[in-house]
């Protein structure tokens, strides 16, 4: 009986050793690719950001914003850490993880739409990106909150059963036997690549905006957090094509839950869903995301819009 337990025991300690070691490779290897999931993560926690301006949203951020063009206008050093596919309940863990690791910005461009009040709470729309920094106190403390089991959180490998390819990329990568590259963003910035493609928008009769009431305490709650340390703040709804607002139900419901936010707060709402942008779609990708070129020529606009508002040489809010 003692010789099985020790049997046991060693076992144990190679099969938990063995996993500890699978984990940091494929872990540390992610980190080495240039797949824009892993980017802005990677710059968040090894504290490279420090932004002036901080892009906050979901996949119409890092899509639409482009820090180049608003660095070369602005003057600033702006980064994009808009997280694909989901509402602000996430968005704002990735802030307050930036906030753990870097300097506060002086200025927040938040993102609003009309999925951004969702009650959706679980990280599941590329899950994999959070997997190499789980072990990031902050994070792992949080992401029971967001559909990771205490399985997922505190047993090594387990987390990455299931994504064989993300498996892969993490070894061929560590090992030098392959640099993935093929995604990479600009500063969190990633435009859309492709021609218009209206299928999606095509099946739709309707859209409903989405206003979840914990979620909309829980936004102003940031912008308290913001005022109290003088970060500006302002919310921007970037251009949609035209037809995706004829099928938006509750639309004025929506505009005055955003425009009675921005009056509570003294907080400027800038509103592009019917900017002449709107109206081609040479511009977009798909109805809501703009590609390259209708992404540029909206930061340009924004760019100049914010320069004329001089928003980051007033010193406090009102």
């Amino acid at each position: 009986m003692k010789k099985f337990i020790i049997k046991l025991t060693l076992f144990a300690i190679i099969f938990v050793s063995i996993s500890y070691l699978v984990d940091y490779i494929i872990s540390t290897g992610l980190k080495r690719t240039e797949e824009y999931r892993f980017q802005s993560w990677n710059d968040i926690i090894e504290s490279k950001i420090n932004a002036d301006i901080l892009i906050v949203g979901n996949s119409r951020a890092f899509s639409h914003y482009s820090p180049q063009i608003l660095d070369s206008i602005l003057k600033v050093n702006s980064y994009n850490i808009g997280i694909g596919g989901h509402p602000f309940n996430v968005q704002h863990l990735k802030y307050e993880l930036y906030e753990r690791h870097n300097t506060k910005p002086k200025l927040i461009i938040q993102n609003i739409d009309f999925f951004t009040f969702s009650n959706h709470v679980s990280i599941l729309h590329e899950r994999e990106q959070v997997f190499p920094y789980i072990n990031d106190s902050f994070l792992k403390d949080k992401l029971i909150n967001f559909g990771f089991s205490g399985a997922e959180l505190y047993l090594p490998f387990y987390r990455y059963f299931g994504h064989q390819m993300v498996i892969k990329n993490g070894v061929y990568e560590y090992f030098g036997l392959k640099h993935y590259n093929s995604q990479p963003a600009y500063k969190g910035y990633r435009p859309e690549q492709g021609k218009w493609d209206g299928t999606e928008l095509n099946k739709l009769s309707k859209i409903q905006p989405l206003m979840d009431e914990t979620t909309i305490s829980l936004f102003e709650n940031y912008l308290k957090h913001c005022k109290k340390f003088n970060i500006k703040v302002v919310m921007v709804n970037t251009p949609i094509y035209y037809a995706v607002s004829q099928k938006l139900e509750n639309k004025n419901k929506f505009n005055d839950l955003i425009v009675g936010i921005s009056k509570k707060y003294n907080i400027p709402y800038l509103d592009y869903t019917n900017d002449p942008i709107c109206f081609d779609t040479v511009n977009f990708r798909i109805a809501v995301h703009l590609n390259k070129k209708g992404a540029e020529m909206f930061s340009k606009k924004l760019a100049n819009d914010l320069k004329a508002m001089n928003l980051l040489k007033q010193k406090t809010y009102k």
